[in-house]
């Protein structure tokens, strides 16, 4: 009988330990990335991170969501098939155009980190007008330099 209640309570105080340990990563998370350029994960983990912070984007107020639309190039192995890839991104965001093995594409902040788990990507980056956009937003919230 002893035995049921200490497994019960042990079952219990490992369980709650758990969800505390993933709601405190999930407030402060800081994403890494292992193939997306660090600019680009420096402005997700700021836009998903500050979500409802007011920022200057363009010159204009904007309200953060973590799901802001960002203009990126998704770069894949040269091996793997085009129309399966671009089935891929269109569950997250849209394809505006490939130059394979590159994705021209418009894809939620939020949705950047799982796209950089795909074994088949080799580089995630900004589209060039979209990185100094995002960047100088980013610099004029966080008073850092302008990468």
């Amino acid at each position: 009988m002893y035995k049921t209640w200490i497994l019960i309570i042990l079952l219990g105080m490992a369980l709650s330990s758990t969800a505390g340990y993933a709601e405190a990563k999930e407030k402060g998370k800081s994403w890494k990335g292992s193939v997306t350029e660090a600019n680009l994960v420096t402005v997700v983990n700021f836009l998903i991170n500050n979500k409802g912070k007011e920022i200057k984007l363009d010159g204009k107020k904007h309200t953060t969501t973590g799901k802001e639309r960002l203009d990126v190039v998704i770069n894949i192995l040269s091996c793997c098939d085009k129309e399966s890839f671009a089935k891929f991104i269109s569950v997250f965001g849209e394809v505006k155009d490939v130059k394979f093995p590159s994705f021209h594409a418009n894809v939620p902040a939020d949705a950047i980190p799982e796209i950089d788990e795909n074994g088949e990507v080799t580089e995630i980056k900004f589209e060039p007008a979209e990185h100094d956009l995002w960047m100088n937003a980013y610099s004029d919230e966080s008073g850092g330099p302008n990468n």
